[in-house]
């Protein structure tokens, strides 16, 4: 076993150690005897609080996307059109998730396509599209802005979607980011917005 440093918390010490397994090892190479040896804890320990090596993953991406959304959050502060809203969100996710060794493995990366589906899968990706986009989406509703047949539910999967799609696969017309603004504003905005 290592010498790590352990924290009071059990769940804050099995979290940092499956982080640096993950940026170690890679997502694929790290199974739970990896989690609890870097940990320090026991298997026993370890499934109490996380009962599969996919929840642990899940935690920690969680861990992950809360610092990304409050960056995104505070940048988005200046903008006051929910158009503009969606298209820089969008363009901050982009900047943002592949400087994060984590998020860029599942999100931006073909290498794990299962990562992807396991986190695709939970309730982060729909928790933390209502919270980025909860202020985007009640000022439209309120301003009647969002379009009728689109629920709330279904603009943010479709936001994931685009982000998801221009990380893995990045687009071959855009050559600036004011490319990339037009190409949103004119293909996106209209599809959730009026």
């Amino acid at each position: 076993m290592s010498s790590k440093p352990r924290h009071d918390d059990p769940v804050e010490t099995i979290l940092t150690a499956a982080r640096q397994c993950y940026l170690k090892d890679g997502i694929n190479n790290t199974g739970m005897k990896e989690v609890s040896e870097a940990a320090q804890v026991a298997r026993s320990t370890l499934y109490r609080y996380f009962p599969s090596r996919d929840d642990v993953l899940v935690a920690v991406v969680k861990r992950e996307m809360e610092t990304v959304n409050q960056v995104i959050s505070k940048k988005l502060q200046r903008y006051q059109e929910p158009a503009d809203m969606v298209v820089e969100g969008l363009i901050l996710a982009l900047e943002e998730i592949p400087r994060r060794p984590i998020l860029n493995a599942v999100f931006a990366s073909g290498e794990d396509s299962r990562a992807r589906e396991v986190v695709w899968s939970s309730n982060v990706i729909v928790q933390f599209g209502e919270q980025l986009l909860e202020h985007v989406i009640q000022p439209a509703l309120d301003l009647g802005l969002l379009q009728d047949k689109v629920a709330p539910e279904a603009m943010i999967e479709w936001v994931y979607r685009c982000l998801i799609s221009l990380l893995t696969l990045p687009s071959n017309w855009t050559q600036s980011e004011q490319d990339l603004r037009a190409m949103l504003h004119a293909l996106l905005v209209p599809v959730l917005l009026r």
